[in-house]
């Protein structure tokens, strides 16, 4: 690829690859000319794409010359405006390609009377894709610079990678909560309701793709610090990264997010306490409902915009729990907790995971209204009411 961030290619780097002669690679390949109309042209375009989804994803830049596998010049295109080039391409993709191959990028730079068209493919999981010449169907991937037809071998494994990866981001998030249920976390939390997101990216689980932790641990770390932490610590551990609140170790934290080497996300906090109105109702011990609604969309939304930062893209597994809530109740009114309170009926609520199918067009809001009104009925509600019933909207209660 040209850069990791696609958002970071510019026409500076463009001239750079040619100045400083980038070779190609099997994740970054040059044209001199964009792709014709011709059926031979589109055939050439979906191979070429193709090849790049089943494997490990890359850069198609129109508009550079090179000679020998090397970039040479800029040969900026000027013989179809960029938006019916792109168009075009787009057509010929979705239309060519099975299954539908999602998250692809492009972007135009003018440079010199015309343009480059710099189109980004991303490793798929929900291939392999094919294409098909005359009536045969044909399955490639890239090795090297050099595109090649699927053996048989490849082409199973191939069929089996987005379903075992499924499963082991499933594991992960089982063995995740069962460790945070046994107090076995980087961060001891105050004893209580745990609140737990789970973000698994497939990317990051087939060592496609990582996170850089040493930017996240410099800079980004402080997006995965909550407003009502004040401010917040982090630190290196054998699993990747902890951002943690400061305070008193021995008297627990209130939450923490783990960063994990593979992209997997993990945020954790306390979920309730206890609450007496008066000293003639006894204290009854509560999870507080506006808070979990807060925690659970501010952390995914927060995971869902740092993995495209740090181009962790394609499909992910987003999981919601409310761990160890035996003998708490979920208020569900915020000024009179008692009225309409319920109980959970186990002692772990794990909401079933939610498959995203691509992090660059996934709706946040999509995912977390369905896990949300999943933890509210099992405590025999029938839905989040922070999410408008008609309109799904989120609307939050307030205090």
């Amino acid at each position: 690829m040209l850069t990791q961030s696609f958002e970071a290619v510019d026409t500076t780097l463009l001239k750079m690859v040619c100045d400083d002669a980038w070779p190609e690679s099997s994740t970054l390949e040059f044209k001199r000319d964009a792709p014709g109309k011709a059926d031979k042209d589109k055939l050439e375009l979906l191979k070429d794409i193709c090849a790049l989804a089943n494997s490990e994803g890359g850069d198609l830049v129109f508009g550079i010359d090179e000679v020998n596998g090397v970039a040479a010049s800029l040969v900026p295109i000027t013989n179809e405006p960029a938006e019916a080039l792109t168009r075009r391409i787009i057509q010929t993709v979705e239309s060519g390609i099975e299954p539908r191959l999602l998250g692809m990028q492009t972007k135009q730079f003018d440079i010199d009377g015309g343009y480059v068209l710099v189109l980004r493919v991303l490793p798929s999981f929900l291939g392999p894709h094919s294409f098909w010449v005359n009536s045969s169907r044909r399955f490639v991937m890239r090795t090297g610079i050099t595109t090649i037809d699927l053996t048989f071998d490849q082409l199973r494994m191939a069929f089996d990678r987005t379903a075992s990866l499924g499963e082991r981001a499933r594991t992960f998030i089982t063995e995740r909560n069962q460790a945070l249920i046994n107090n076995e976390m980087p961060k001891r939390l105050t004893p209580g309701p745990i609140l737990a997101v789970h973000f698994v990216p497939l990317s990051g689980l087939a060592g496609k793709q990582a996170p850089d932790l040493q930017a996240l641990y410099n800079k980004d770390y402080i997006r995965l610090v909550p407003s009502d932490w004040g401010t917040g610590n982090r630190v290196f551990n054998l699993d990747g990264l902890v951002v943690f609140p400061y305070g008193n170790p021995e008297e627990g934290h209130s939450g923490y997010t783990q960063l994990f080497r593979n992209g997997a996300m993990e945020a954790a906090a306390l979920g309730g306490g206890s609450v007496q109105p008066n000293m003639t109702i006894p204290a009854k011990r509560f999870v507080y409902s506006i808070e979990m609604t807060k925690f659970f969309r501010e952390h995914t939304q927060t995971f869902f915009s740092l993995s495209h930062d740090h181009g962790l893209a394609g499909p992910a597994v987003v999981s919601f729990s409310v761990l160890r809530v035996k003998g708490y109740e979920l208020e569900s009114h915020s000024v009179f907790p008692y009225r309409n309170a319920s109980t959970s009926d186990r002692s772990n609520l794990i909401a079933p995971e939610v498959w995203v199918d691509n992090l660059e067009s996934a709706a946040v809001d999509d995912v977390v209204h369905s896990l949300l009104d999943t933890l509210w009925q099992g405590f025999g509600h029938a839905r989040c009411p922070d999410y408008d019933a008609i309109s799904g909207e989120y609307k939050p209660r307030q205090y």
